[in-house]
Order: structure tokens, then sequence, then C-alpha cells
């Protein structure tokens, strides 16, 4: 075995004429399908009625999530609901999610590193319906939001990530508006 200049553990194979062949380098940890278990995404921040709201989000089991080099793809054909309990405006219910999301994304790093997305550039049908207490609330392009800067669901900016080759497990922190988001995901592999 050697090392070349890229880092990557290599096999050499000597052939006739003293040539070397090395072998496949070992795929990332994170690439591939996963499929979602849990997900938790706590958002705190002030509002008129409230100086320490908190909004809970849990569930979205199903949703699968495929990760290249440079995109992630979200599937949320059958994925559970998403249901929320807001103390900012004393709503609850749950989100739906259905369709498709592909996002550029840039990724560092193997068994640990950061996934980080892109706000332009996504396609997709990727859709999500609110219902509050039984009664119909809007649908929405999960497509438009992200250009917006809402990441819905399962979608991250800027998470962290740990793997190994049957579960991922990210955390994705961030601010917007004077809130502070916390999403924490578990996939395992599909």
């Amino acid at each position: 075995m050697f090392r070349n200049a890229l880092g990557l553990s290599l096999t050499a194979v000597l052939v006739s004429g003293g040539l070397a062949v090395p072998a496949q380098a070992t795929p990332a940890c994170y690439l591939g399908s996963w499929k979602l278990t849990a997900m938790k995404i706590v958002a705190k921040g002030k509002t008129v009625n409230s100086p320490t709201a908190v909004d809970v989000s849990k569930g979205g089991a199903g949703a699968r999530l495929t990760l290249t080099t440079t995109a992630a793809t979200y599937d949320f054909t059958g994925s559970q609901k998403v249901a929320f309990k807001d103390s900012s405006d004393a709503t609850s219910g749950w989100n739906q999610f259905t369709g498709v999301l592909k996002v550029r994304a840039t990724i560092t790093g193997d068994r640990q590193g950061v996934l980080a997305t892109s706000r332009t550039g996504a396609t997709g049908n990727a859709r999500g319906r609110t219902i509050y207490s039984d009664i119909k609330g809007p649908s929405w392009s999960v497509r438009a939001n992200l250009a917006q800067g809402i990441y819905d669901g399962p979608l991250v900016q800027h998470a962290t990530f740990t793997c190994d080759d049957t579960t991922l497990k990210m955390v994705d922190k961030r601010k917007r508006n004077g809130w502070t988001t916390v999403s924490t995901l578990q996939f395992t592999r599909n």
C-alpha cells in the first residue's frame, strides 16, 4: 500500500513492464440513499405575544434523502406528517410534504463533516400543506420557500453530520429574523 498526493489509500498491483494499477478508493460514507427515521425541529424567538416563544415540530419519517457529491434530493413520497406545536402563535397541527426536491449541495468530510445546501437552483415539484386542528390551511411550494430562506421539514442549510454504514445523523443550526432553529435528523441506509 502507498499514499498518493491526495492522501487516498491505494493498493498497487505490479503488472508486466513495472506499471502500478491503483485500486478504487472507497466511496464517502454519506453517499447514497437514506430514509428519515426521526426528526425534531426546535425554533426559539420573540413575538408580539411572547418574548420566549418556542415552536416544536416532530415526525416526517419515511422521507428519503439521496446524497451525491454535488446534490441532495429529498423524496417525500409516502412520508409521514410533521406534527407541530407553536407557542409563537398558539397553533398546533401538522404539515404533510409530497413530491421531490433536488438542491445543490457542498459536502465536506466522510464519516463526519458538513452538508451545506444552496437556496438557488433547486428543482422539483415538492409541496407542503398545513392542517390546523382538522381545518385545511395553506399549500405551498417547498422550492419557492427555500428560495426565500425557509427550510421546510427535513431540509437543512448548513448541517454537521456523522455517519456509519447504516446511520446518518445531522444537526442543522440556523438563524433567521431573530429566531434560532435547531433541526436534529436521523436516517438509516435505504
